[in-house]
């Protein structure tokens, strides 16, 4: 059998996805973290190793693997594109193995290849379009101490800070300060800095405290809501960068949202559809089509056959539903 192989890997877990050449999907396979800022390279090609031969151990037939794609968490400049370009293809999974930023397998799987806009909310944030003619833009994710706007960390951090200055009187009483006590499973704010400084809370840790803020929000906190309003114009900004780039004001194209931050749902996403709907009137936000690892097995298919075609999309979409 001849197939390609599309991998999502991240900071967690990395999931190999391997199709058929007409887009029909046959296995998929776990394996662990791949980021390599995390893990390091040889841990990244570990991940990747394992969760391909995870998948290939149902083929139950030899293959030849002609692309293999890995789109990745981590690639957050050229030198890291490089790095990881030069390290994976020597595990030999494939005889072409491409590695891209994160954000487009998942704007391959959210819009079959089409056009269209992703924002990516979770610990990170980044939004990336295509205008479906083989032009692309990406805006953000440059990392939590660089950007990250509207992502977990900062709904997180903010509310971290907001905790401590409603302690000082500095803001207004908010219920954040006892919401986040009561998530940290402490008593004091002298416990929130002992969290933080001298365990070292990790940006994932710290991510993790977001729907504290958006629920705190819903209730009608002035100082929660706050926060979450600057991450849906934080988030808003990235979007409607991409469209501009892209010259998409006028045309009609689904923008679609990743992330556990959209968990939260109206509050940030009734107004997130107002602000991108101010720049581009007929744009629709809504759920991605597919996941990120079906999105890399089109970035491989495309690679193989130089286009995408509707019936690939189609294949991938039907057979990959239950990977």
């Amino acid at each position: 059998m001849r197939a390609v192989v599309g991998f999502d890997g991240g900071a967690t877990k990395t999931k190999a996805v391997i199709a058929t050449l007409d887009g029909g999907v046959v296995s998929s396979g776990l394996g662990g973290p791949s980021n390599y800022h995390v893990v390091g390279i040889e841990g990244a090609k570990r991940a990747i190793l394992e969760s391909f031969q995870a998948a290939m151990a149902q083929v139950g037939e030899p293959s030849t693997i002609e692309v293999a794609v890995a789109g990745l968490a981590g690639l957050d400049c050229r030198h890291d594109e490089v790095v990881l370009g030069q390290e994976l293809p020597k595990t030999g999974i494939a005889k072409k193995f491409l590695v891209v930023h994160d954000s487009r397998n998942a704007l391959y799987g959210a819009t079959g290849g089409a056009a269209g806009v992703i924002v990516i909310a979770g610990t990170g944030s980044v939004s990336a379009g295509t205008d479906g003619e083989g032009n692309t833009a990406r805006v953000g994710g440059w990392g939590n101490i660089l950007d990250d706007v509207g992502s977990g960390y900062e709904i997180a951090r903010k509310a971290l800070t907001a905790a401590l200055y409603s302690f000082d009187g500095r803001l207004p009483k908010t219920m954040l300060e006892e919401r986040i006590l009561m998530a940290l499973g402490v008593e004091s704010i002298d416990d929130i800095i002992r969290k933080v400084y001298a365990e070292r809370m990790s940006v994932t840790d710290i991510a993790a405290l977001a729907p504290v803020v958006t629920k705190a929000a819903q209730e009608g906190d002035a100082v929660a809501a706050k926060i979450v309003e600057e991450a849906v114009q934080g988030l808003a900004s990235m979007i409607n960068t991409v469209i501009r780039r892209l010259a998409m004001q006028g045309r009609s194209f689904p923008v679609a949202t990743i992330g556990g931050v959209f968990k939260a749902g109206e509050i940030v996403t009734g107004p997130l559809t107002r602000a991108v709907n101010a720049v581009a009137p007929k744009a629709h936000i809504g759920k991605p089509m597919m996941g990120p690892w079906l999105g890399s097995v089109l970035v491989a298919l495309e690679e193989y056959h130089s286009r995408l075609s509707p019936q690939l999309v189609d294949a991938v979409r039907r057979t990959g539903a239950e990977v």
